[in-house]
């Protein structure tokens, strides 16, 4: 089943509108405690979006203690990302509110056109799997140095692009599924988390190349402009 698609729509501009957008689920609500959280997708006006729902699916802080739905700390923590310049979903909307039902919680983004997951690259020769662990170093260094850990740094959750006119060019990284990100008591783990992650989950980099990686993080830990070139 394809994606509803709303070809001459307008957005919807509050909670309700975007709430009950005639959408599909790709990831059917999952049931976790007392409450439920699930990924639905619709095409408006060409453009594809990502709307996360929520039902009492809360996590808790000193900040709230009651709980807040997990959609605003994944809003926060885009918007952190955002603010050190790094490539993640587009917030289009967010909002949370209580309900007979239970506290709603309400995350939209849009597509992230032309990125596809690292885990589905193939086939790529010796070269350019340089220059692409050069730029996913790079760019996990620069969330690294502000003491950010991902928590979930698995090939799924880290897309690329190449830009269409620069072949040649760096690729685009971005991160997705930031539910998850946090700054760790211990802030220098987070580094060592994230990697050690990636390491044991990715098949894409032999041993020379996952080196190369580790030597843009490095560079981007220390602060240094751009990315390691092959």
């Amino acid at each position: 089943m394809s994606a509803p698609s709303l070809p001459t729509a307008q957005l919807p501009d509050d909670f309700a509108g975007w709430w009950s957008l005639p959408a599909e689920w790709i990831e059917e609500p999952n049931v976790r405690r007392a409450g439920w959280s699930g990924m639905a997708t619709c095409h408006i006006n060409g453009a594809r979006y990502f709307i996360k729902k929520q039902c009492n699916h809360c996590y808790r802080s000193l900040a709230h203690p009651f709980g807040r739905p997990t959609t605003e700390r994944e809003y926060a923590n885009i918007c952190r990302l955002q603010t050190l310049g790094l490539r993640v979903p587009e917030p289009v909307f967010h909002a949370s509110r209580k309900t007979e039902e239970g506290f709603l919680g309400l995350l939209v983004t849009r597509d992230l056109s032309g990125f596809k997951a690292l885990d589905d690259l193939h086939d790529l020769t010796p070269a350019v799997k340089l220059q692409l662990a050069a730029a996913v170093g790079s760019a996990a260094g620069r969330m690294h140095r502000a003491h950010l850990q991902h928590s979930c740094f698995y090939g799924k959750h880290i897309m690329v692009r190449w830009p269409e006119q620069h072949a040649d060019s760096a690729p685009e990284v971005a991160f997705i599924d930031l539910e998850k990100l946090r700054r760790p008591p211990l802030s220098w783990r987070a580094a060592g988390h994230d990697l050690s992650q990636l390491r044991r989950h990715q098949q894409l980099w032999n041993e020379t190349e996952w080196a190369h990686l580790l030597s843009a993080h490095r560079a981007a830990m220390a602060g240094q402009a751009g990315i390691l070139r092959t």
